[in-house]
């Protein structure tokens, strides 16, 4: 049964290995589809940084124009998402440092927030979650850059621990430590909505 659980993962990963590979060899047409695949999470991935819809999308359009020009440098040792994010991940990283105090200070607007909660839920227990992910958004902003960038990897984007440390270029362990006193701070923050 497991192996059936499997086989759509492998399926993907085969089909977007092939269109690697195309795109390495000039294929414009295989590169598209690689960003249809991706485009989504890479623009939602910025959202978590720069917190500016606008911003975002250019970030997101920015990422697949380094990715393009960089796919034959793509050694396939890591899946083409960690790659592709590590990216992303580094041009978040620079606009963030070119003006800090205009990113950090955004926050999502209601209708981003509204997104994030599940349309059948009553009034006040969307009134709660909406509290709950706003604390959580003010929570992240406020932790160091090398805690927040590890836990917006592996809780928020669901990368193996390794993966990150990969993409980070530090050991596993620093990888664990941050994401440990990250937990701790934030769940030391969140106090009143964790129950």
């Amino acid at each position: 049964m497991q192996a059936h659980a499997t086989a759509p993962d492998e399926l993907a990963l085969a089909r977007t290995q092939r269109y690697v590979n195309r795109a390495a060899a000039g294929d414009s047409g295989a590169f598209e589809a690689l960003v249809k695949e991706h485009y989504q999470r890479v623009l939602r991935f910025q959202m978590k940084w720069v917190r500016n819809q606008a911003d975002a999308q250019e970030l997101a359009q920015e990422t697949f124009f380094a990715a393009w020009k960089k796919i034959g440098s793509f050694r396939q040792e890591s899946k083409f998402s960690t790659w592709l994010l590590g990216i992303a991940l580094n041009l978040a990283r620079n606009h963030r440092n070119r003006g800090p105090a205009k990113h950090e200070a955004e926050l999502p607007d209601d209708e981003h927030l509204e997104s994030l909660l599940g349309s059948g839920t009553a009034p006040p227990e969307q009134l709660h979650q909406r509290q709950a992910l706003t604390a959580l958004d003010r929570a992240l902003a406020r932790l160091p850059a090398d805690m927040r960038e590890v836990t917006v990897l592996v809780r928020l984007e669901g990368m193996a621990l390794q993966d990150v440390a990969n993409l980070l270029d530090v050991p596993l362990g620093t990888v664990k430590s941050r994401l440990s006193r990250s937990r701790a701070q934030l769940a030391l923050e969140l106090k009143a909505y964790l129950g």
